[in-house]
C-alpha cells in the first residue's frame, strides 16, 4: 500500500514540471502579474528548478522502476568509466555548439532580423558573480540528468536512441517558451541534438554537462559585465 503511494511521487512532480515549464507560458496570458527579477528570487527560482530537474529522475527510477543506486546512476549515464571519453566528447561537443551559434549569428546579421533576450540581460544584470556561477553550473547539470540521462534513455523507443534524442531535445527547446521568443526555442532543440549524440556516444553524462554549463556561465558573465557599463 505504502509503495503504491510512494509511487504517485514521480507523477505529480513530472504534472507540476509540466505545468510551470510547458502549460504555463503557452497560457501566458492569464498570468497577468509582473514578479520583479531580484537576486534572491532568482536563486530561490534556480533552487526550485533544480529539485525537479533531479527529483523527477531520481523518484521514477527508485520509486515506479525500483532500481538501486548503482543502477539509477548507470542508467543516467553518471560514472566514472569513460571520464576521459566524456571530457573529450565535451569539447566536442562544445565546439559544434559554437558553430551552431555562430551560424545563427552569420543568420541573424545578414537577414537584418532583431535577436534580443532582455529577460536574461536582467537576470544577468541582478545576480553576483557566485550567483551566476551556481545558477550555470547547477541548473544546466539538472537539466543533462532530466532531458539527456533520463527522458532520451525513457523515450528511446525499442531501443531506438535516434527517436530518443529527438524527442527529448523537442521538449529541452519547448522548456524554453518562457522567454516568449521562438529563436529561444529552435536552437536548444538543435543543441539538444547534438548533446544527446555525444552522450550515446561517450555513454557519460558529463559529455553535454561540461558544454552546456560553460556556454551558460560564458553568456551570464558576459551579460554581467556588459550590464554593468551601460
Amino acid at each position: 500500500m505504502i509503495s503504491k503511494i510512494l509511487k504517485i511521487i514521480p507523477i505529480i512532480l513530472l504534472l507540476f514540471f509540466i505545468s510551470a515549464f510547458y502549460l504555463r507560458p503557452l497560457f501566458g496570458s492569464i498570468y497577468t502579474e509582473e514578479v520583479e527579477i531580484t537576486e534572491y528570487s532568482v536563486v530561490v527560482n534556480s533552487l526550485i528548478t533544480l529539485f525537479l530537474l533531479i527529483s523527477i529522475p531520481l523518484s521514477w527510477l527508485y520509486l515506479i522502476d525500483g532500481k538501486k543506486t548503482e543502477d539509477v546512476l548507470r542508467y543516467l549515464k553518471i560514472r566514472r568509466e569513460n571520464l576521459g571519453l566524456g571530457i573529450v566528447y565535451g569539447i566536442v561537443g562544445f565546439s559544434l555548439m559554437m558553430f551552431v551559434l555562430m551560424l545563427f549569428g552569420i543568420y541573424i546579421k545578414t537577414s537584418g532580423e532583431e535577436y534580443d533576450n532582455p529577460l536574461v540581460k536582467e537576470i544577468a544584470r541582478t545576480l553576483s558573480i557566485p550567483s551566476i556561477v551556481f545558477i550555470a553550473l547547477a541548473q544546466s547539470s539538472g537539466e543533462e540528468v532530466l532531458f539527456r540521462g533520463f527522458l532520451m534513455e525513457k523515450l528511446s523507443l525499442r531501443g531506438n536512441y535516434h527517436i530518443g534524442i529527438l524527442l527529448s531535445s523537442l521538449l529541452f527547446g519547448l522548456a524554453h517558451l518562457s522567454y516568449n521568443q521562438i529563436y529561444q526555442v529552435i536552437l536548444p532543440i538543435a543543441i539538444g541534438v547534438i548533446f544527446g549524440y555525444i552522450v550515446v556516444k561517450s555513454e557519460n553524462l558529463l559529455s553535454s554537462i561540461i558544454p552546456h554549463a560553460s556556454y551558460n556561465l560564458i553568456s551570464l558573465l558576459i551579460a554581467h559585465y556588459i550590464s554593468l557599463t551601460l
